[in-house]
């Protein structure tokens, strides 16, 4: 009878300890899940990720292939067509994405393949000079005067009826300007005055024109991938004023001359007050403090950078790194090989407060006097530490099309798969 009361009472020992185990594990993983505050969804689209109302959002993406980020940047650009946004995208021989935009009509991919790019159309005369004189300062100094040189180049070409664009101010030869004023006024395209007014001008600022002529020179040896040779070409400030989607592609990260131009139009853009998207794919933002600027720049305009390594992008350059992604409010995560990159995405993201259970089991059941009998001697102890919400190896295993989603503004996160 008591080895029955033996094994009756481990029985009921073994139960207690295994259903306060259950509670006590429960309450811990949940405690955990709700201190990660990492949402699992099994798949999303595109356009729940980014709702059409997101177009105007500060978004980051980085990792993964080449089509999985157009897959995800194409929805971006929907949105920006859908409410008429401007947006200027600037890549370096992105082939899918320019073939996205153009395939679905959403604007004008300019490259070696379509050079309609100029720099001057729709600018004012002021803004031509401005961007002139702004762009590779100290390369180029042109000073206030060489303002004339191009007030003469400008009227010149009015005066013949043809518009200021770019490959017409540069070809006009400027060493022999006083024989193009006198020519103008021989056909009675001008009047003796305004020819006076207009050497009057070139005396004055005579001394910038080898400056001058150096830069025209330079921006059609750099620029000449994109750049129309006639009139109707568009630039970044006629993209913006009438709503369109432009796509440049800019060769080179290293092509300072144009990334600087394409800037300091934007620049003007904001000084005139527009809205628009800019969208920097796999441009090394790092290596131009201008481009980077002009993203940390709080406008009227929002950024999108897109890259398949967005940190290895930033050259190392923590300052940088830290500085454009506090700007982002969605942050979106995709595969990466580096594992210094997946460190740095995973302290970014930040840590939690984790329960940890540790110890061992000494109960267990035992053979006693013809019976069985159960005892319970366990020893566990619960630790508080800090765990990564996302560890670097999970960034590093991400599947094909599965992302990883930080929002800066409320601190969510989600993993899930596109599709």
């Amino acid at each position: 009878m008591s080895d029955e009361n033996n094994d009756g009472g481990g029985c009921l020992l073994w139960f207690i300890d295994f259903i306060f185990e259950r509670i006590s594990s429960k309450r811990i993983r949940e405690h955990n899940k709700q201190s990660r505050g990492l949402e699992e969804y099994e798949s999303i689209t595109t356009d729940v990720l980014f709702p059409v109302d997101s177009y105007n959002e500060n978004i980051l993406i980085s990792g993964g292939n080449a089509p999985e980020r157009v897959h995800l940047s194409e929805q971006i650009i929907r949105n920006c067509v859908t409410h008429n946004r401007p947006m200027i995208i600037l890549h370096v021989g992105n082939i899918d994405l320019e073939q996205m935009i153009e395939r679905n009509g959403y604007g004008i991919a300019v490259s070696k393949y379509n050079k309609k790019f100029d720099t001057f159309t729709s600018f004012s005369l002021p803004e031509m000079f401005q961007v002139m004189t702004d762009t590779c300062k100290t390369k180029y100094d042109i000073k206030p005067t060489g303002r004339y040189i191009l007030q003469i180049v400008n009227e010149l070409l009015t005066a013949k009826k043809q518009r200021p664009y770019f490959a017409a101010c540069a070809n006009v030869p400027l060493h022999q300007l006083s024989d193009a004023i006198n020519d103008c006024l021989s056909k009675g395209l001008i009047t003796q005055d305004a020819a006076n007014n207009l050497n009057s001008l070139l005396m004055m600022g005579q001394t910038e024109i080898p400056k001058i002529e150096s830069f025209f020179c330079d921006v059609k040896a750099q620029c000449g991938h994109v750049q129309m040779d006639k009139p109707g070409g568009t630039s970044i400030l006629s993209a913006i004023k009438n709503d369109k989607i432009l796509c440049v592609d800019l060769n080179s990260s290293g092509n300072t001359l144009l990334v600087e131009l394409i800037v300091n139009s934007l620049t003007i853009a904001m000084n005139r007050g527009f809205e628009f998207t800019l969208f920097v794919d796999d441009v090394a933002v790092a290596n131009n403090e201008l481009l980077r600027n002009a993203l940390c720049q709080r406008s009227g305009h929002n950024n999108v950078i897109c890259s398949k390594d967005f940190y290895a992008l930033m050259n190392g350059n923590d300052n940088a790194f830290n500085t454009l992604v506090g700007e982002a409010e969605k942050t979106v995560l995709l595969s990466h090989c580096s594992h210094v990159s997946c460190e740095k995405w995973a302290r970014y993201i930040g840590e939690y407060d984790k329960i940890d259970v540790q110890g061992n089991s000494m109960g267990g059941w035992s053979h006693q006097h013809g019976g069985y009998n159960y005892g319970s001697n366990q020893g566990k102890t619960m630790i508080d530490k800090r765990e990564f919400k996302i560890k670097p190896e999970e960034i590093n295993r991400l599947g094909a099309s599965e992302i990883i989603v930080y929002d800066n503004r409320i601190g969510s996160l989600l993993q899930t798969r596109v599709v």
